[in-house]
């Protein structure tokens, strides 16, 4: 998960919500995985959830954070779900990018996915170890967590991933970056899958845009930061990936608007949008 959040305009204070969600749709999964297994008592598992995100928080702000929604498991809802965990099974290994506590992961694993084939990345190694708190897991989970900033292309940390990797999951990651961050951040993608792989995908969810997004270079022009997608825009996005990679991608999308109150109780539409992007022929 990049250091990014001091780029964004947004209040702080807007990022952070002391309660819990009481989305149930939401919190029942994450319940579920801490109490079966982390083995967290039901009674615990409010005040251990506080403990560990403020901790998280003063670390570095980000609103996945602030907002709880790293206890949205959303990656089991996928229709491609069934799909990552019988291709883990047979040998596939599985990259989550920006991965912060590992949440996706252990949601993974408990589902069926051999541990072993699961691969974490994220910038900074203080979540990496808040994930091993919240999960009670370390020692036991084997799953492997490399450490390394994704835009350095010279990050030799990084570089023990390339060639090694069949799927990679990125939620909530490229959203934080402008348009040519996100082309270099999925040109280094695309370095990390298999050499004559033919079935490379890269799937999640972020924060999508309602409107048609304005041309990258409008966009830059404007000093806008952050490039939010549609369909259209994502697919224009991994075309220039490819042109610059000698790959060729198809992306299939979808947005979903829904209205979202932050912590001073103002409510406003938020637009997500769930994309997989499947490696075509050239």
């Amino acid at each position: 998960m990049p250091e990014v959040d001091t780029r964004d305009s947004v209040d702080r204070s807007k990022r952070f919500q002391a309660e819990l969600p009481a989305d149930a749709a939401k919190r029942d999964p994450a319940w579920r995985l801490l109490e079966q297994y982390a083995g967290i008592p039901a009674d615990e598992v409010e005040a251990h959830l506080h403990r560990v995100r403020d901790q998280a928080w003063q670390i570095f702000p980000y609103g996945c954070i602030g907002r709880w929604r790293f206890l949205d498991l959303y990656i089991a809802t996928l229709p491609q779900y069934g799909e990552l965990i019988a291709r883990t099974q047979r040998g596939a290994v599985l990259l989550d990018c920006a991965c912060c506590f590992g949440q996706a992961l252990r949601q993974l694993a408990v589902d069926g996915a051999p541990a072993q084939n699961l691969v974490g990345l994220d910038l900074r190694r203080e979540f990496v170890d808040l994930g091993y708190e919240l999960f009670r897991d370390r020692g036991t989970f084997a799953a492997r967590f490399v450490v390394g900033d994704m835009l350095d292309s010279g990050d030799a940390r990084v570089g023990v991933l390339d060639g090694a990797v069949d799927v990679v999951h990125a939620a909530s990651f490229f959203h934080l970056f402008g348009w040519a961050d996100q082309v270099a951040i999925g040109a280094r993608m695309v370095r990390f899958f298999r050499k004559g792989i033919t079935d490379a995908v890269v799937l999640g969810r972020q924060i999508g845009s309602a409107v048609e997004p304005l041309d990258p270079e409008e966009h830059e022009k404007r000093g806008l930061g952050r490039y939010h997608h549609n369909q259209k825009s994502m697919q224009r996005l991994w075309d220039e990936i490819g042109r610059r990679t000698g790959t060729a991608w198809a992306v299939e999308a979808e947005l979903a608007t829904a209205l979202e109150e932050d912590s001073n109780g103002e409510v406003a539409e938020r637009t997500t949008i769930r994309f997989v992007v499947r490696q075509r022929a050239s």
